[in-house]
């Protein structure tokens, strides 16, 4: 609740400081690297005027050299990598070998103990859980529960301890009360055959046969509390039919669309403008597979507060973005379709502006627009879903530095916090339940450009401007990553370590009638370790408004 007071108050604090009066106005942006052969045309005194006079509104500004500088291209960011590891329980049967008879003469103390008959040998479904429920029942003198055959096994019934005779005549020996449980060897792999068989005809999913060897065990018939030989043993082996995963998961933080920044877009002064954005990433992590990501980002900005401060809107979406992945028993496999990812809202001030400096600030908010992450079995029955809870703040600063018409340089610096945790719902034979939630990590990033006027013609009927760029992007979470949800078998969550990821990118945008933005840039990574994606094309349009 804290860090939600303080996310508020700090948009608040940004908000309130595009309006202060410390700011530098529009005034003080340069007058000499405006389209000045178009005021010229006018008869006026000003700058101002001839702009007024221009576009028939006031207040307007012709736009500076400063205000035609590309956007920033940007990297690609897939978000915090869960991931999701457990066991799902389709079915639960027990082999039970009963009167198995101990030879009347038991070998030497230091032997352990195997008995063999002829078989068939039943499998049974029933309630019964263990053998440590089947000792309870007896011991509180009452009925097994009711049991069906589920299948045989052709081979010998048969048992092998664990301990050694002296151990259990010891064992036996030590408890008041009767029926204690003797530890089993696991039975001949002909049980694991013969119960795989019966799992698969009673089940139309296909699972993995586990023996639980936790549950399993033998009990002397009778009540009696001592072996000393001819005894009868009933043999109880539990098995149990899994789903059983280990997958990364898409980030619940933005539908498996990816997360974005400021920087992926984003113009350093407010700006009247709309744009459209195109990237394909490539091989981005999502499950235990890589798949390309095509992602289209709609949005506009608009000024206000005579052009220091802008609101700007992203609608990012995918075609195929991997929100819904389906278990089986050997893989999760991806389910991709069209996706909303995190509605994305900015609000920008100019702090400080010369002709040379430029100095912004504002704060993102990331609303939690995009779908859950779901997991299912193939049949539909839900496994695991994680909720998209959680508000992402971004608060940022920007900076422009241009020392000539040819060269400038320009970034961001940014940082993100989430206000809530995600919730996560798991299935442990009775249906989605609560589980627990865990946080999405905080992050911080670093992004800079620089770039040139390779070609600048402001007469031009067509390409007025050519302009190339490099930048470099920087992604580090703040404090370990880990955060993770255990509800029975299954937990999930951030699995811990840090996160360090760095990118290069080159590009060009063209300029038509210094007013239409069109720009191409790839993106590569530079770092291995927390390799999210190995590649990307992005494409934007812009188009200045004035």
């Amino acid at each position: 609740m804290a860090r939600r007071i303080v996310f508020r108050l700090l948009a608040a604090a940004l908000l309130y400081s595009a309006g202060a009066p410390l700011l530098q106005g529009q005034d003080d942006l340069p007058e000499a690297w405006s389209d000045a052969t178009l005021c010229d045309e006018v008869d006026c005194d000003s700058l101002d005027e001839c702009c007024d006079a221009m576009f028939q509104s006031s207040p307007r500004r012709c736009l500076t050299l400063q205000d035609r500088l590309p956007s920033m291209i940007g990297d690609f960011f897939a978000g915090p990598q869960t991931r999701a590891v457990g066991d799902y329980r389709l079915d639960r049967v027990f082999v039970f070998a009963d009167d198995l008879d101990a030879p009347a003469t038991l070998p030497p103390g230091a032997n352990t103990l195997t008995i063999s008959e002829s078989g068939p040998v039943g499998i049974y479904a029933s309630s019964l859980a263990s053998v440590q429920q089947a000792q309870a029942i007896f011991r509180a003198s009452g009925t097994l529960p009711a049991a069906s055959l589920a299948g045989t096994i052709a081979g010998n019934a048969t048992l092998t301890t664990t301990d050694t005779i002296s151990q259990i005549q010891a064992q036996l020996a030590s408890t008041a009360q009767a029926y204690d449980i003797i530890l089993l060897q696991p039975p001949p792999g002909t049980y694991d055959t013969g119960v795989h068989a019966a799992f698969q005809s009673r089940n139309a999913l296909t699972g993995t046969t586990v023996f639980d060897a936790n549950a399993s065990g033998a009990m002397l018939q009778g009540g009696t509390d001592s072996m000393n030989g001819g005894e009868d043993l009933d043999a109880y082996y539990f098995y149990d039919y899994l789903i059983r995963f280990d997958t990364a998961l898409p980030s619940a933080a933005n539908g498996g669309v990816g997360s974005m920044k400021i920087a992926e877009g984003g113009s350093v002064l407010p700006q009247d403008r709309v744009f459209f954005n195109y990237s394909y990433f490539d091989d981005v992590v999502a499950s235990n597979a890589s798949s390309g990501l095509n992602r289209f980002t709609p949005g506009f900005e608009k000024t206000f507060l005579g052009g220091q401060a802008s609101v700007e809107l992203r609608i990012p979406f995918a075609t195929d973005a991997v929100s819904d992945l389906t278990a089986t028993s050997t893989a999760v496999s991806n389910g991709s379709s069209a996706e909303l990812g995190n509605i994305m809202l900015y609000v920008k001030a100019l702090l400080y502006g010369t002709d040379t400096y430029a100095l912004t600030g504002g704060v993102g908010f990331g609303f939690s627009t995009a779908d859950d992450i779901a997991v299912d079995l193939a049949d539909g029955t839900p496994l695991l879903r994680v909720e998209n809870d959680a508000v992402q703040i971004q608060p940022f600063l920007g900076w422009l530095y241009m020392p000539s018409q040819k060269w400038f340089a320009q970034g961001f610096t940014q940082f993100s916090f989430a206000t809530d945790e995600n919730d996560v719902w798991t299935n442990s034979g009775q249906g989605l339940q609560a589980a627990g939630s865990f946080d999405d990590p905080d992050y911080f990033f670093f992004d800079v450009a620089l770039g040139c006027w390779a070609y600048r013609n402001d007469d031009a009927a067509c390409l007025s401007g050519i302009i190339p760029t490099v930048e470099v992007h920087h992604t580090n979470s703040l404090g370990d990553d880990a955060s993770i949800v255990t509800a029975g078998n299954i937990q999930v969550g951030n699995w811990g370590g840090t996160t360090s990821l760095t990118s290069a990118v080159v590009g060009t945008t063209f300029e038509f009638k210094q007013q239409g933005q069109l720009t191409a840039g790839y993106a590569v990574p530079l770092t291995s370790s927390d390799r999210q994606y190995d590649g990307a094309f992005r494409m934007q349009y812009t188009r200045l408004l004035r």
